[in-house]
């Protein structure tokens, strides 16, 4: 069978190929947290990320805070909480942090909030929240900082909002918007001037559903999750929003990461973290994502920290063709081998080939004619002269004339 030459990048594939996009193709160990924990609240001040409080693998409620820094990376602990809780939020208003609610040692859901200055490495006392949360998410646009869904202290998931208003020095209710699906420990990014809610848990099981509200204009639905998952990570960057790990709608782990396009309203998947993780935080710092904390599959803390590797992979700019389309794979990830099918609504000439990061053709899954209908083809990540592959990220891509079809594959060591 004739094969294509192969190409150092997939941005210079020859012409009608898939344009380049820059994504995460890998996650590399960085210095590890000093202390484990699932469940804590992050966020970034000055390039440096904070991760506050959280759950303790014993169960304890932590009120340490430490500072890691991407550039140098490593870790200090910086002034612990003046209340230990976990399942808070917080936010950056006039270069201070604000952690808002949570639930303390003692069991209680709370509405207290603390304020650190950085300045002088403390945390003070600041305007208590309307009303008590857990799980629920907070955010800043302009000068104003908002606080949205989680649990109540009766157990009910809630879908209203209240705000800080600066010159009153107190919160109040936010008439001008609830949530469409009450939710808690979800995942909340701000991005184009508003805020993008995605997942979590309502009373229904874990969410799809996508939000996004600009504060004075209103709210829509975004396309949705590919999968159901709450106690997931976000983070983004201003035009894209990451969701890592969680738990499925079957009370899964999951390792997953989709991340989502503000200007194409898509999801797309990127490289699966090494292991399941819920109860992460993720931060973005200078375009990379960093992910620290969570439990895995088995229950238990994670205790390496991640960074995203950016690399270039070939998108189809073009419009998905239902007719035309390449199904998930089962596993993925996977070690050994995995399967996906390539539907076709009509008797085509297809070449079904694996590419590897940089673009070169690895491994040939089918080239000739077929017929219309689903054709399961399998994969078992070995090289075309039977050399098993190194673990990353592949690409498969389905050509008939000029139909195209990308599905991405991770291989597990």
């Amino acid at each position: 069978m004739p094969r294509l030459l192969p190409t150092l990048l997939f941005g210079l594939l020859a012409a009608g190929l898939p344009a380049a996009h820059a994504q995460i193709v890998a996650w590399e160990e960085v210095a590890p947290m000093p202390t484990a924990r699932a469940y804590a609240a992050v966020a970034v001040l000055n390039g440096q990320i904070y991760v506050m409080g959280g759950r303790a693998p014993n169960g304890a409620v932590l009120g340490v805070v430490e500072r890691y820094d991407p550039v140098a990376d490593t870790w200090q602990q910086v002034a612990s909480l003046r209340e230990p809780r976990y399942g808070a939020a917080a936010t950056v208003l006039n270069g201070r942090i604000l952690l808002t609610g949570g639930r303390e040692a003692d069991g209680r859901v709370t509405d207290d909030v603390e304020e650190y200055v950085p300045g002088e490495n403390d945390w003070e006392s600041f305007d208590s929240l309307e009303d008590e949360r857990e799980g629920h998410a907070a955010f800043t646009i302009g000068n104003t900082a908002y606080v949205f869904g989680g649990y109540s202290e009766s157990g009910v998931y809630r879908a209203d909002a209240e705000y800080y208003d600066p010159g009153e020095e107190d919160w109040y209710e936010y008439p001008n918007w609830t949530l469409d699906a009450p939710r808690a420990a979800f995942a909340a990014v701000v991005q184009a001037g508003g805020v993008l809610i995605f997942g979590g848990y309502s009373q229904f099981g874990p969410l799809a559903a996508v939000e996004f509200y600009v504060p004075g204009t209103g709210g829509e639905s975004r396309a949705s999750l590919e999968e159901p998952r709450g106690a997931l990570a976000g983070a983004g960057n201003g035009t894209r929003a990451w969701a890592i790990g969680g738990k499925n709608a079957l009370n899964e782990v999951v390792s997953r990461v989709d991340v989502y396009d503000q200007q194409t309203n898509k999801w797309t998947t990127e490289a699966p973290l090494p292991t399941p993780r819920e109860g992460a935080v993720a931060a973005v710092v200078n375009d990379t994502v960093y992910v620290f904390g969570g439990y895995d599959g088995q229950g238990l803390p994670a205790t390496t920290s991640l960074k995203g590797v950016m690399g270039t992979i070939a998108t189809d700019p073009r419009a998905p063709d239902a007719g035309f389309a390449l199904d998930p794979a089962g596993p993925n990830p996977f070690h050994d081998g995995t399967r996906l099918a390539l539907r076709l609504d009509r008797p085509a000439a297809a070449t079904v080939a694996v590419y590897d990061v940089l673009g070169r053709r690895v491994a040939l899954l089918h080239e000739g004619p077929l017929a219309a209908g689903r054709h399961v083809l399998a994969w078992d990540g070995t090289g075309a002269s039977g050399q098993r592959l190194a673990a990353g990220l592949y690409v498969v891509r389905a050509v008939a004339g000029e139909r195209q079809a990308t599905l991405h594959l991770t291989r597990v060591p």
